[in-house]
């Protein structure tokens, strides 16, 4: 038994004091708790040495650090039963339309928790045993934390979850920093779920994921705010930084900067996109379940091989809604500032801002952005009638419609398209398109107070 180096006073314990044992066939869950309750006495630190440990669901303290040493690999089994179910929502800890009762590691209701190191959290999402009853959502995630205070999460690796990677809900004072984050293997295969948390710091993390990289969620009515992100790199097949869909509460005060964006290193499309382009969107921020989304600034981007760098959508969709749930109505958006977005190989679809006939999008400014588009589309493939499809998920794709079927036809614009819009600036930006196209460069459709400076158009 030792002292914590950082001069809290607490002990150092190893789980393998407690019986835990390395290996594919050892089964550690009981050692491994009791490890961490035993360390949750006084507070301090669990130590994973180096070593594969398969163990089922955790449950994480308060004044716990759970540390896994390099080459250390906390690792998943394939049972269902080695999970069990926990329904916060049911249970009265959290209002949610959507959350995860089975996990890896789990801590509910905990203050002054962490998880550190350079070892692995692998959730084995892979293995064909992880067909869990209920579809996606009976899958574990690798990492929920519910309701929590002061939580830390250093230079982990996360690797394989069941579904989601991390799910972080309702929480307060939160730190990501130096992950590393690969998520294939299921469908849902997210990267890091900020979900009604507040003062959040996401610093120097590198996610590539299946679904999407980062995301931003309130599905309750907790909202997210007061969020800062820097310095990410986020390779994914759907998009790379996204807002809601679920956005019962709403965002607001959150500013994401200097990340670059990719399509995933493995490549798989997602259903209704085609191949050879897998991330869908740059930047998609999302309010279609009321709430309200404002004061947020995105700045500093730079994506590559991207059907849209921006994609902004007010909608009325409410899916999901909780039976006497009385936290619903129609949402906002004001106040986006997104500057200096930097994207090449864009295309077919354009940036799109659509808010709603009787609810416009207020207060949009588009600075510094430098975007280079494919172009080269003929006539027949621009949509002769854009429905609004305010019920619909929101997605780039989702005007692609005629006759009530999905075909490839594409909004009738190459580099930006806006509809419902009061207030919208653009300054100071440079639109190319590399090959001829049918359709116009901008297209506006009830947008009012817009004002247009220093813009560059470029066409062969």
């Amino acid at each position: 038994m030792g002292r914590l180096g950082d001069g809290n006073m607490g002990m150092d314990q190893i789980i393998t004091e407690f019986g835990a044992q390395p290996g594919a066939e050892r089964l550690n869950t009981r050692a491994i708790q009791e490890t961490i309750n035993e360390v949750a006495r006084e507070g301090g630190r669990v130590v994973v040495p180096p070593g594969q440990w398969r163990t089922g669901t955790l449950r994480l303290r308060s004044h716990v650090e759970l540390y896994l040493a390099p080459g250390a690999v906390l690792e998943g089994t394939g049972n269902p039963a080695d999970y069990p179910v926990e329904d916060v929502v049911a249970a009265g800890r959290l209002q949610s339309r959507r959350t995860f009762d089975r996990r890896l590691l789990f801590a509910c209701g905990e203050k002054d928790v962490a998880i550190t190191g350079e070892g692995t959290i692998d959730g084995n999402g892979g293995c064909a045993e992880h067909t869990f009853p209920r579809g996606n959502e009976g899958r574990p995630t690798n990492v929920q934390f519910v309701c929590c205070d002061d939580v830390r999460m250093e230079n982990v690796h996360l690797r394989r979850a069941g579904s989601w990677m991390m799910h972080v809900v309702g929480c307060r004072r939160v730190s990501l920093r130096g992950l590393r984050i690969w998520n294939h293997g299921n469908r849902t295969n997210d990267g890091i779920d900020i979900d009604g948390s507040s003062d959040v710091r996401i610093t120097d993390c590198d996610i590539d994921s299946h679904d999407d990289a980062l995301v931003f969620k309130s599905t309750g009515p907790l909202p997210c705010r007061h969020i800062v992100v820097t310095g990410c790199r986020l390779r994914s097949n759907c998009h790379g930084i996204k807002f809601g869909t679920e956005s019962v509460g709403g965002f607001e005060y959150i500013r994401v900067a200097d990340c670059l964006l990719s399509p995933s290193d493995r490549a798989d499309p997602m259903p209704g996109y085609p191949e050879g382009r897998p991330l869908i969107t740059g930047c998609s921020l999302n309010c279609v379940d009321g709430g309200h989304m404002r004061h947020i600034q995105i700045s500093g981007l730079i994506a590559e091989k991207v059907f849209a760098p921006i994609f902004v959508k007010l909608g009325n969709r409410h899916d999901r809604q909780i039976p006497g749930e009385d936290f619903a109505g129609t949402g906002s958006i004001e106040d986006l500032r997104i500057s200096d977005i930097t994207a090449y190989q864009v295309g077919p679809y354009c940036c799109a801002l659509s808010g709603l006939p009787e609810q416009a999008i207020r207060g949009v400014s588009l600075s510094g952005l430098r975007l280079s588009f494919e172009g080269g589309l003929p006539p027949e493939r621009i949509l002769p009638r854009v429905h609004e499809e305010n019920d619909l998920y929101p997605e780039i794709n989702m005007f692609s419609k005629v006759g009530g079927k999905r075909t490839d036809q594409v909004l009738p614009a190459w580099a930006l398209y806006a509809r419902h819009i009061d207030g919208l600036r653009v300054s100071d930006s440079l639109f190319q398109c590399r090959k001829p196209d049918a359709r116009k460069a901008l297209h506006a459709e009830n947008v009012t107070n817009q004002e247009v400076t220093g813009l560059r158009i470029e066409t062969p």
